[in-house]
């Protein structure tokens, strides 16, 4: 009798690939993984020459413009003031000042947006 019930106890791991629950699991981490990776593979598009120019040289700050897909938002100013001054917004383009090199490769990973430059004045 110590070894009655114990094949019960076991988990059947086909069984357990065919539930509901896992299945929805393992797409929810598949479109994050693309959704992450997109972000990642195409940043560096959204940066200008001269921005990713000045960034090899591995400044402090910067200073840029960041061009956005549509007007920002709410949402959209508290990530720019987030990362940097932000000294206003000009049609789709924002003003940011101070910026890190690491939070501007930050911005660049977000699919909303379009373009980021170096801001007029931000000489090495």
């Amino acid at each position: 009798m110590i070894g009655a019930g114990t094949e019960s106890a076991g988990v059947d791991l086909g069984e357990l690939r065919r539930h509901p629950t896992i299945r929805f699991l393992v797409v929810c981490l598949v479109i994050s993984f693309l959704y992450v990776g997109y972000g990642y593979v195409t940043s560096s598009s959204r940066m200008t020459p001269r921005l990713r120019e000045r960034l090899a040289q591995n400044p402090v700050t910067v200073n840029v413009l960041v061009t956005s897909k549509f007007l920002p938002e709410e949402f959209h100013i508290r990530i720019y003031q987030q990362v940097g001054n932000m000294r206003g917004v000009e049609g789709g383009t924002a003003k940011l000042y101070t910026v890190s090199p690491a939070n501007v490769r930050f911005l660049a990973r977000h699919y909303w947006i379009l373009r980021l430059d170096l801001a007029p004045g931000d000489n090495p």
